[in-house]
């Protein structure tokens, strides 16, 4: 009678099932990847239908869309600021009242600034937080984190900023100018304390956009940090801003960054361009730049707040009529070297990209996907 013997693997041949093996998992790695990274691009899709929505429903509630930057304080240094952003205006049309209760408690009368060691303040939201950001920690000022967001107000193409100072006086150390309340108009669809109506979208809301990707920086020297820059706005042009950007991801000059406060991301209830404003000057995925001088926190100054994202390629933005888009990083964005245009400009000069910002310019942009 024969015997069976039983063979195992030679040594060769379980290298060749290993680097096989080894090779189906490269192959496969970066479709699963890509199969992760696209479920996370739907959410923060899903995240920016559901933040038009509330901006849509508080339309029609007040008959005009939430500010940008509005409160019941004033911007003196011990006061709440003037700065509440919109998200705090639309979370009672997001099933979040509660919240919005508990910090619209904070801010009657003139007390002491809420923002630092409140709980309310320091809520996350999840329409408020897109899945492909990673930063959860404000990297620079430890404890900082006042609710985290990846979004943004547009606030259009020209230099937006965050206070007044008529003569050179600075809102924040006047006490009689910051009871004015005085608006900042921009020409996108939402400024400090200026509410428009839908009819002032004078483009078309699906030729306007609302809300774009701002994300939040997990280290300090990244695409979404600010670079502060001693310049005047009124002579800066934005080619300057895209040069401090360099391999699409790091800071020419890591000097120049804004470390001085917490970071863009981490405080989603403040309304000041600098944390909850996005304009169309640079396309997406460049430097983000603050722009001007004086003794005042910088992050009330004038910049350029270009949209972020870590999707890859691009960014989302909502149009006026609720709809969401990815738009690309190679969009048309015209003659960067030209300065910012003014409230009262026509036409933007930062072709498809400027036009989609402005809400009254007298274009109509195409062929932007």
């Amino acid at each position: 009678m024969r015997k069976h013997i039983s063979r195992g693997f030679t040594l060769v041949e379980l290298l060749v099932v290993i680097a096989i093996i080894g090779i189906l998992v490269g192959l496969l790695l970066p479709a699963v990847q890509a199969a992760r990274e696209a479920a996370r691009r739907m959410q923060c899709s899903n995240n920016m239908k559901q933040q038009a929505l509330g901006v849509l429903n508080y339309e029609s509630a007040f008959k005009k869309l939430p500010s940008l930057q509005a409160g019941n304080g004033n911007v003196v240094q011990t006061h709440q600021r003037f700065c509440m952003s919109g998200w705090w205006a639309i979370l009672p049309y997001l099933e979040s009242n509660t919240l919005f209760e508990r910090i619209n408690s904070l801010n009657n009368g003139f007390g002491l600034e809420p923002w630092n060691g409140n709980a309310a303040y320091r809520t996350r939201v999840p329409w408020l937080e897109c899945p492909s950001d990673s930063g959860t920690d404000e990297p620079v000022n430890a404890g900082r984190n006042r609710g985290l967001t990846s979004y943004a107000f547009c606030v259009g193409d020209n230099m937006a900023q965050s206070q007044v100072t008529p003569n050179g006086v600075e809102e924040r150390n006047d006490l009689p100018l910051a009871l004015q309340k005085r608006p900042i108009f921009n020409r996108g669809m939402f400024g400090r304390a200026s509410y428009h109506r839908l009819g002032d979208v004078r483009d078309g809301l699906s030729n306007t956009m609302m809300l774009g990707e701002r994300q939040r920086p997990n280290i300090i020297n990244t695409k979404g940090t600010v670079a502060l820059i001693a310049a005047d706005p009124a002579t800066y042009a934005p080619l300057s801003c895209k040069a401090q950007l360099i391999n699409g991801r790091e800071y020419i000059n890591p000097a120049l960054l804004f470390t001085g406060d917490t970071l863009p991301g981490y405080r989603a209830w403040a309304g000041n361009a600098y944390f909850n404003g996005v304009s169309t000057i640079l396309p997406p995925n460049n430097a983000v730049c603050m722009v001007g001088t004086g003794s005042v926190s910088p992050h009330w100054f004038a910049g350029i707040w270009t949209p972020t994202s870590e999707h890859g390629g691009g960014v989302q933005i909502a149009l006026g009529d609720g709809s969401v888009r990815f738009l690309s990083d190679g969009i048309d964005s015209g003659n960067l070297g030209a300065i910012a245009p003014t409230i009262a400009s026509g036409q933007s000069p930062y072709g498809v990209w400027g036009a989609l910002g402005s809400k009254s310019g007298g274009e109509t942009p195409v062929d932007y996907e």
